[in-house]
């Protein structure tokens, strides 16, 4: 099976999750907001949404996040996109959302950016 957005991942992918992640990455506030700390909230909504989506595609949901049209990761001053992703497949494990994944517990396929990001296999 292939899973694509608008299927068994939403469309956009998680997108509070984007948001999380460059907050958490780039500082108080991100680029989005004050200087407030919105983690909390963001990351409940992160994990709400991805516990949304069944196990087996929670990666492939934060890939299309990171590195898809529907909202890519970009960089910003300081605040690379690779620091981003470094988080962002992180966010399964226990000291995140604590969701079970294929892969683990962490998205060890997403270590780098993916190209031709139109389908991801399940198999």
């Amino acid at each position: 099976m292939v899973c694509v957005p608008g299927l068994a991942i939403p469309t956009p992918p998680v997108p509070s999750c984007r948001i999380y992640a460059v907050s958490r990455t780039c500082g108080l506030g991100g680029p989005y907001g004050p200087m407030v700390d919105p983690s909390p909230v963001l990351k409940e909504r992160c994990c709400q949404e991805l516990a949304a989506v069944p196990s087996r595609y929670r990666c492939a949901a934060l890939g299309f996040m990171m590195d898809s049209e529907y909202g890519g990761l970009q960089d910003f001053r300081g605040c690379t996109r690779e620091m981003q992703r470094t988080l962002a497949r992180r966010l399964t494990r226990a000291a995140e959302c604590n969701l079970p994944t294929i892969d683990g517990g962490m998205c060890h396929s997403l270590a780098s950016p993916r190209t031709g990001m139109e389908s991801v296999s399940t198999y």
